[in-house]
């Protein structure tokens, strides 16, 4: 058995923080293989609830004071808690986090270094010499989806070992799962959760609202779950159009699945997702899904027989392109699973997801199956126990080619 130490940039709402407390809840509910520890580099939202549940049940949790990017207390801490935990292998979710970690450990008898990437947003800017390093000095690479990889590899010359392992939805029949005949069928309800950034698209949403308002169906109605530093910039966008009465903001919620119930079709617009496990979670609950054919929705939607899949084939608007604060960088390229294509980023044609609305609501009563599939998607190839079984196989791997553990 080796001890994993998994190091997460924070504890605020986040899919990665999300998905990787989710992951150690489950590990302490049956017999995991490997001894599973974390290190949050700051605290946050989190840290009151799916944090304190992990450490009641034994989990050894550390959480670390980060002032600045570049802090030396924050250095001292971190070496600090490697030398007390001893891991064999140290996980880190981003590239900044597995560069601290090298940076802090000793050159002889180190723990390997996993670098697990789930995202690639600003991965185009990396300086020369982070780009080296990470090459050079990670043991191993961990990629949430096909797309996720094909984007890395396309920048960087990886010759560790690397896997694809899906991140994994916890199955959780709190919210319900609503069917056709419990949702009335006016208004037309369609629901996005995300952080409100310019990644996700979602003007071309509130675009698509408008088109089928024009034609005619002026019950359709937009649910945007989530806050973020573009809501202000799409709160004009909806006034400039008139439909302060047809999209509402719901702000930041704790249980966003609650809506699930609420709304007939779930979308997901973004120029690139690495995986989108809100997307998933909407399979879960037999919601009717809508995405980008981008990045991870590309390989979760089977088109037409679990969700459906619209073409991105519009460039980006002005004020997406460019340099963007940090925190909103958009990645340069994306990977479309269904044709093999790596491109750049292009955007979902609003006149097109507005077609696909408009089919789906037409035929919605005759879509049961396709619920069902999806829902059966997520289960057979996106638990929680599937993720966790795919690291710790992976970490097997690891420590079998030194003889840890």
């Amino acid at each position: 058995m080796s001890r994993v130490l998994h190091c997460i940039a924070s504890l605020a709402v986040g899919g990665v923080e999300t998905c990787v407390l989710d992951m150690l809840k489950h590990c302490t509910d049956k017999k995991p293989r490997h001894e599973h520890l974390l290190c949050a580099f700051r605290g946050g939202k989190l840290e009151q609830t799916h944090l304190s549940e992990l450490t009641q049940r034994g989990v050894e949790a550390h959480v670390l004071a980060r002032p600045s990017r570049y802090s030396l207390s924050f250095c001292r801490q971190l070496r600090e808690t490697i030398q007390k935990t001893k891991p064999d292998i140290v996980q880190a979710y981003n590239p900044t986090a597995a560069l601290w970690v090298r940076l802090v450990m000793p050159k002889r008898n180190r723990p390997k270094i996993v670098v697990h990437c789930g995202g690639v947003g600003g991965l185009q800017r990396l300086p020369r010499w982070i780009e080296w390093a990470l090459a050079a000095r990670a043991d191993a690479f961990v990629f949430n989806s096909h797309s996720t990889q094909a984007v890395w590899e396309s920048f960087l010359k990886l010759r560790c070992p690397r896997r694809v392992v899906y991140n994994g939805v916890t199955f959780r029949d709190d919210p319900g799962t609503p069917r056709a005949a419990d949702i009335p069928d006016s208004p037309f309800t369609l629901l996005t959760v995300c952080r409100i950034v310019p990644v996700k698209s979602l003007h071309v949403q509130i675009n698509a609202v408008k088109i089928l308002h024009d034609r005619g169906q002026r019950d359709v109605r937009l649910v945007i779950v989530g806050d973020g530093p573009e809501k202000e910039r799409l709160e004009k966008q909806v006034r400039k159009l008139g439909l302060e009465s047809a999209v509402t903001f719901a702000g930041y919620q704790k249980n966003p699945r609650t809506f699930h119930r609420q709304a007939h079709v779930y979308l997901g617009t973004s120029y690139n997702e690495t995986f989108s496990m809100t997307l998933a979670e909407a399979m879960f609950d037999r919601m009717v899904c809508i995405a980008a054919a981008a990045g991870g929705p590309s390989e979760i939607i089977e088109h037409e027989r679990s969700g459906f899949l619209v073409p991105c084939t519009q460039p980006l608007p002005p004020e997406h392109r460019g340099r963007l604060p940090v925190g909103q960088a958009l990645p340069e390229k994306s990977f479309d699973y269904t044709t093999g294509t790596l491109r750049g980023l292009l955007a979902i044609d609003p006149d097109a997801l507005a077609d696909r609305i408009a089919d789906v609501r037409a035929r919605f009563d005759q879509l049961s199956s396709l619920r069902d599939e999806a829902r059966s998607r997520i289960v057979e190839n996106f638990s929680v126990e599937r993720y966790c079984n795919g690291l710790e196989d992976f970490y097997d791997d690891l420590t079998s080619l030194t003889g840890t553990g």
